[in-house]
């Protein structure tokens, strides 16, 4: 089963991103991803008031599992939303999974609008976001 959850210590934040060639910046948050006790993915991001990015969801090398990748991302978001970020743009490489999630890609960005998105009302998913795995 998978669990996801922040981490806050410095030791941890380091030896969660250091798969990803990432040495967590402060001001910066770690979500990691454990299946059955082992580590196997995790997000990194930001936010500033209403405006957040994900600079990272990703699982490790070795690792692929599309259902665990998704719920990364549904973590992610979350995290901003209850963060209070609102506005979020994702600067990764996993458009196929920012598109799953219902981000919008416009003028370069991938971005994703949070009102409304946790209780169905989203803009970009119409109620249909939980079907797109």
């Amino acid at each position: 089963m998978i669990a996801i959850r922040p981490v806050y210590t410095s030791y941890e934040r380091e030896e969660y991103m250091k798969p990803f060639g990432i040495v967590p910046k402060e001001g910066f948050h770690v979500i990691a991803a454990h299946n059955d006790g082992r580590f196997v993915g995790g997000a990194y991001v930001s936010f500033e008031g209403k405006n957040g990015t994900i600079h990272l969801m990703s699982l490790i090398d070795g690792y692929d599992d599309y259902i665990d990748r998704f719920l990364i991302g549904k973590a992610a978001l979350n995290f901003l939303d209850l963060s209070g970020a609102k506005n979020v743009e994702y600067t990764g490489s996993d458009e196929k999974l920012a598109k799953a999630l219902g981000f919008k890609f416009e003028d370069g960005k991938i971005t994703i609008n949070l009102e409304g998105y946790f209780d169905g009302n989203h803009e970009g998913c119409s109620g249909h976001c939980s079907e797109e795995k």
